[in-house]
């Protein structure tokens, strides 16, 4: 058997988009369709950009200072409370703090001593923690007692009740915020 030859003509490959012929042809214009207008186009132009002129911003009017429901009288009770509170908050956490490092020089203790230390430095340091959020809290009561906004909630600026402040004189939300805070909404 023979091997059955090809006996085709070998046409060099075009390349993609050529034409059969080399000349490049313009495109064909699109008729417009029957009826419409002619409307001559012309080719957009790149437009400038406009240069912005710089505006400020207006500025939100300044809040008013908030005003404590509270007189001068209640306000220095207050204010002798939370220096009370702040002194023994110090006191306390310096005690912990000295206390915490005696614990550690302790060199030589049997399981049964280190186990016992262990405890009281996580004991001392939770104390401690609590103590220093505490503080803090009653150093933000006592800026707010200073500026004038002492005795209102932070969120809501709604009165404190006054039964509250006596209790927990660095409360800085009414008991509908603070609630809100403890379900996780605030």
């Amino acid at each position: 058997m023979k091997a059955a030859t090809n006996n085709k003509k070998k046409t060099p490959p075009r390349s993609i988009g050529a034409s059969r012929c080399d000349s490049p042809k313009p495109p064909r214009p699109v008729p417009p369709a029957r009826g419409a207008a002619r409307v001559a186009v012309k080719p957009l132009k790149a437009a400038k950009p406009a240069a912005r002129a710089a505006v400020p911003a207006p500025k939100p009017a300044p809040r008013p200072a908030p005003v404590s429901p509270l007189n001068s009288k209640q306000l220095d009770v207050f204010r002798r409370l939370l220096a009370e509170r702040k002194k023994a908050l110090s006191e306390a956490y310096n005690k912990n703090k000295t206390y915490g490092r005696l614990t550690e020089d302790e060199g030589t203790q049997d399981l049964a001593d280190k186990a016992s230390s262990a405890y009281t430095k996580e004991f001392l340091y939770s104390l401690s923690n609590t103590d220093r959020e505490v503080l803090q809290k009653v150093d933000e009561s006592i800026i707010r007692l200073e500026s004038g906004g002492f005795g209102l909630c932070i969120e809501c600026e709604a009165e404190i009740n006054r039964k509250r402040l006596e209790a927990v004189p660095w409360a800085s939300h009414c008991i509908t915020c603070q609630e809100k805070i403890e379900k996780g909404l605030l």
